[in-house]
């Protein structure tokens, strides 16, 4: 009687080689489709409402909160201002409009003290969806569908300081000072 001999390794390696390849594909579509950003149903129709009302615009409310408020962090504005220039408020609207996605995947930022501001358009008839904006750490966007990264686009704390009237229009009046500074 002669007995067969099977190959089960040479076996195994090849499933083991099929399965990683398929996984790896699966990976790379998945990898491909989320590097696309995706607008979440409930923010999307802002930048468009934003857009579309981009020549209409004439207020802009800006509203500071701070998190950590046991920070003492100082500000040589209030943390309520109004603008009602039209021109001012279409060009922070065309600098927020202007920032670009955030990018995926890990990076260092510096230390988020959680002062964010809160965007209020408004036109004739009324007011658009809020924006967020972090003036410290990752410096995010949200509110015009996906995430935004303004720590890239130093000309929008500069439109937007213009805007409010400061005297130092840039990231750093908006980021505040620390007591001890």
């Amino acid at each position: 009687m002669q007995v067969q001999r099977r190959s089960y390794p040479r076996r195994c390696l090849v499933v083991a080689a099929l399965l990683v390849v398929a996984l790896s594909l699966t990976a790379c579509g998945s990898a491909a489709s989320s590097a696309q950003p995706k607008p979440s149903p409930r923010s999307a129709p802002a930048a468009t409402a934003l857009g579309r009302a981009l020549g209409q615009l004439d207020r802009l409310v800006v509203l500071r909160s701070d998190s950590f408020p046991q920070n003492h962090v100082r500000f040589s504005f209030p943390a309520r201002v109004t603008v009602g220039d039209r021109g001012a408020v279409q060009a922070v609207a065309r600098a927020l409009l202007a920032v670009p996605p955030m990018p995926s995947g890990a990076f260092a930022v510096p230390i988020d003290l959680g002062i964010t501001y809160r965007l209020i358009f408004a036109t004739a008839h009324g007011q658009l969806p809020a924006i967020d904006v972090d003036a410290t750490g990752a410096e995010t966007v949200r509110g015009l569908g996906p995430t935004r990264w303004v720590a890239r686009s130093p000309g929008f704390w500069i439109t937007l300081g213009k805007a409010l009237g400061l005297a130092s229009p840039g990231n750093s009046a908006f980021r505040g000072r620390m007591p001890n500074a």
